[in-house]
């Protein structure tokens, strides 16, 4: 945790946490450039599928959406008024909540894949079906954003770039050792950058000596309604 927002030169603080936000965001975006310049290669049909399968993994980050909003909102707010116990509260039902709804779009997205693509089956099977990966890192990055830690959410999402664009031409064209596995690889080279990106930032939660909210957070526990009811209230709008 970076310190005190409510202290200190106003322009200064927020340009210090937004700076390596609209970083991380940027970073994003070069996650797809990449995938499709490689992707592109291998023919229309081939970008035609995966825009299609990734669609469906665009049209569910609303519910990650949800999660992450309302906890962020709410664990900042109540970091603020120095209630570090319900900003632990809702961060692990936050993160609780991402992790349970990515669980069931996975096995919806599982279940219904010819109905939903024809094309592609394969890449939208692999990047919905572990979508929960991508879920856990919007939320963890929500709520290290609301303890005024961008910088930890920018560096995960930087080495997850590198590695997406290292295992990008590698696993699509087939480099070496690996096998040419075309769309296949572009999906398991997202995957694998996600799982990454979520790791750095549990990582970071176990080994920061600062305070963290998401310290201790059990995902097996039960969700106390007032925090579900809190996150539902401000997230699902």
């Amino acid at each position: 945790m970076e310190g005190n927002l409510t202290k200190g030169p106003i322009l200064k603080t927020l340009t210090k946490l937004a700076v390596p936000i609209m970083a991380s965001s940027f970073l994003g975006t070069l996650y797809n450039i990449t995938d499709m310049a490689w992707i592109g290669l291998l023919g229309s049909k081939a970008v035609a599928g995966v825009g299609v399968g990734g669609m469906f993994t665009w049209l569910s980050q609303g519910l990650a959406a949800m999660a992450r909003m309302g906890g962020q909102v709410h664990v900042a707010q109540c970091i603020g008024r120095g209630d570090r116990e319900k900003a632990h509260g809702f961060a692990q039902a936050a993160v609780q909540l991402a992790a349970f709804m990515g669980m069931a779009y996975a096995i919806l997205s599982l279940l219904f894949t010819r109905q939903m693509v024809g094309y592609a089956v394969v890449y939208t099977r692999i990047t919905c079906g572990l979508v929960i990966f991508s879920y856990l890192t919007v939320v963890l990055t929500g709520i290290y954003t609301a303890q005024g830690d961008s910088k930890t959410p920018f560096i995960a999402n930087l080495v997850g770039l590198a590695t997406n664009m290292v295992l990008d031409p590698v696993l699509i064209l087939g480099v070496g050792m690996f096998p040419k596995l075309g769309v296949v690889g572009a999906a398991i080279a997202t995957v694998t950058a996600q799982a990454i990106v979520m790791s750095i930032m549990i990582v970071g939660i176990v080994i920061q000596k600062k305070e963290n909210v998401l310290k201790g957070t059990r995902l097996l526990a039960k969700i106390p309604r007032k925090y579900l009811q809190g996150i539902c209230k401000i997230g699902i709008p």
